[in-house]
């Protein structure tokens, strides 16, 4: 069978019976993360400007934009909450993916949801349906796609989100067929632009473009049947010519991506990459207490890949900050921390922080990653009174599936996140309902538990 039209048979006609209850409280786990972040990015640049070119377009009234004080159509609440999502890097991530497999999934059917008048078992099945589609093609072509400099966020999650919409609109094979073929001309993005504002609005497109593709859809737009696996299709030219391994078509839901190998929880506001040196520098500090000013030299090993996806230039920011793993690994020893604040443009520009940046020399001599992200990480501190030296190697991060966060360390994440926009008992309200999201008869229930006086304009 077809590619396009394996997944579109897939997303259209699996029962609700079929997805596994696990899987089900995953989903509940990656909304309560990505709602969560969201509203704290909604305090960030880059979503207060999305939001404010999108409120200059007026129009219907259709969602809510979180952490902001409108509502827009619901593909146009779909680019602002997903570029909230994402503006912290914050979000949980996929290894087979690649990139972040919630905040292009979240935003749309959220959106779409509320429009809908939709269920909370329906937004449910979209999302780990719409999580499938965009595993498996990143299994399928990710490798290639990714060295290539396409961002997998904005390209496999746009085909995501149009699966995951297509399913909330109750489209048929051929209807869900061709949303992954208009999806499939939209979606695009460049990891070039990470450490900029841009890279955040990937994910804020992809929602908008997956919602909009299955929209259009609906309403008898046409694509073509064979739009990702022709010659000239997306995959070929998403893989520059690679291989295509069509194998993970034969295996949708077996295992479900959402559950093997699973969601990678961030702990820290920062790329994914940087996690397993931050916990190894973690570790250290917490042995030599405040001492980061006698440290002579810092050695960290990481996995050959690695500095692929990180900067090599001195961050001059915060957003850049994020993609510097000198930087982070400095702001673990000085502060014993890493935390939102740690991204703030003061923060980086610090001079004790930047002094021990330039005392930082990072290798890829570290054992091959097993999974695409991941690896291991050694950080090794040397100090200049001749104490010890101290090293900690990590091979798993805090937050991976094989080292879960609790539901309650979750939640707590959420709470912290949430605090500038929701007070104590709107919080924990939400956090009520999204434990219980099967149950929920209407999402709009679930929105109205964000409506806040907002902190923002």
């Amino acid at each position: 069978m077809k590619i396009t039209e394996r997944l579109a048979e897939f997303v259209a006609s699996t029962p609700t019976a079929v997805i596994p209850p696990d899987a089900r409280e995953q989903a509940r786990r990656a909304v309560l993360d990505t709602l969560g972040v969201m509203l704290a990015g909604s305090r960030e640049e880059a979503s207060t400007k999305v939001a404010a070119f999108v409120r200059e377009q007026g129009a219907a009234e259709e969602a809510a934009v979180l952490g902001h004080d409108f509502r827009a159509p619901a593909n146009a609440a779909a680019l602002v909450n997903g570029t909230s999502a994402h503006a912290l890097d914050f979000d949980d991530v996929s290894v087979t993916m690649r990139g972040h497999p919630s905040v292009p999934l979240l935003p749309a059917v959220l959106a779409l949801a509320e429009k809908l008048g939709s269920s909370g078992s329906e937004l449910t099945d979209a999302f780990v349906l719409g999580f499938e589609v965009e595993c498996k093609l990143g299994s399928m072509i990710g490798g290639p796609h990714y060295a290539l400099g396409w961002h997998p966020t904005a390209t496999f999650g746009t085909l995501g989100a149009a699966a995951a919409s297509a399913r909330l609109l109750g489209l048929d094979v051929d209807g869900t067929r061709t949303t992954l073929g208009i999806a499939a001309s939209l979606a695009s993005g460049a990891r070039r632009n990470f450490g900029s504002m841009t890279k955040p609005l990937h994910a804020g497109w992809a929602a908008h473009n997956g919602l909009t593709a299955a929209t259009l859809a609906s309403r008898g737009f046409t694509a073509d049947d064979e739009a990702l696996e022709a010659p000239d299709g997306w995959l070929h030219a998403a893989s520059g010519g690679a291989p295509i391994d069509r194998s993970p078509i034969e295996r949708l839901g077996a295992p479900w991506e959402i559950l093997s190998p699973g969601i990678d929880v961030k702990l820290y506001p920062c790329c994914y990459f940087t996690h397993l040196s931050i916990d190894a520098a973690l570790e250290i500090s917490a042995d030599i207490g405040k001492r980061s000013a006698g440290i002579e030299s810092i050695r960290v090993s990481v996995s050959p890949g690695t500095m692929m996806v990180l900067r090599k230039e001195p961050p001059q920011t915060g957003l850049e900050g994020k993609f510097s793993l000198e930087y982070c690994v400095a702001a673990a020893l000085v502060d014993s921390d890493v935390s939102l604040a740690s991204f703030e443009d003061s923060a980086v520009a610090r001079p004790d922080v930047r002094a021990l940046m330039n005392r930082v020399r990072v290798t890829e001599d570290g054992p091959a990653a097993a999974a695409p992200i991941g690896g291991s990480a050694v950080v090794t501190v040397a100090f200049d009174d001749g104490e010890p030296i101290s090293s900690r190697r990590v091979d798993i991060p805090r937050g991976a599936p094989q080292n879960p966060l609790s539901w309650s360390q979750l939640a707590q994440k959420f709470r912290d996140c949430a605090k500038p926009n929701l007070n104590g008992s709107q919080g924990e309200a939400a956090i009520q309902l999204i434990q219980n999201l099967d149950d929920v008869p209407n999402v709009r229930k679930l929105v109205a538990a964000f409506r806040t006086d907002p902190v923002h304009a």
